[in-house]
Formats: structure tokens, C-alpha cells, sequence
């Protein structure tokens, strides 16, 4: 079986090699550029994985959480407490919920 990196994959080291890059020079613009670029190859790392199907940075976040919840819940509780505990831990705290930058809605 062959083992091809992801298209995507190839687009975060080129964002990890600017990070490098923004660390290493001796100007502020100069590292604000390669700040930018980074920026830009993560960008479009999300957009290939959209493009190949694969879920995103945030869904694949929610669901390992889901995973890490259900590993922790207690297991007398019933089936719809579970759901609903596992949904306010991983919906955070209302009042936050506006201020998430990786929420949609």
C-alpha cells in the first residue's frame, strides 16, 4: 500500500517552514510577511482537506473531544443526560459561545 502525504499535509510544513522563517529574521515586516504566508498555507491546507472531503480542523477536534467525553462520563447516567452533558461541554458555557472563533454560528 502506498503512503502518499495529503496535498494539505504539504501546505501546513510549507506554513510551519514560514513560521520558522518569521522567527529567524531580523525585521519586524519581514517576519509580519512570513506571519501572513503562514496564515495563507494554513488556510489553504483547510480548504484542500474541504475539497478531498476530509472534515476539518474543528470537526475532527469536536469529535476527539466527543470520544474524550465518553471515555470520562459516569456510567449509571442515562443516554440523554450523557448527550446533554457531553453537548454543554463541548458547546462551551453560553455566555462564551458568541465569542468562539471556531464556531459557525
Amino acid at each position: 500500500m502506498c503512503n502518499m502525504a495529503k496535498i494539505s499535509d504539504t501546505f501546513r510544513e510549507n506554513a510551519d517552514n514560514c513560521l520558522v522563517l518569521a522567527e529567524a529574521t531580523t525585521t519586524s515586516q519581514a517576519a509580519a510577511r512570513y506571519t501572513r504566508m503562514a496564515k495563507a498555507w494554513n488556510s489553504l491546507a483547510c480548504e484542500q482537506d474541504w475539497l478531498e472531503g476530509h472534515s476539518t480542523q474543528t470537526e475532527r477536534a469536536s469529535e476527539l473531544a466527543g470520544n474524550a467525553i465518553d471515555e470520562l462520563s459516569e456510567r449509571g447516567a442515562s443516554r440523554v443526560d450523557m448527550n446533554d452533558r457531553k453537548s454543554r461541554l463541548i458547546d462551551g458555557p453560553e455566555e462564551f459561545r458568541d465569542a468562539r472563533v471556531d464556531n459557525d454560528n
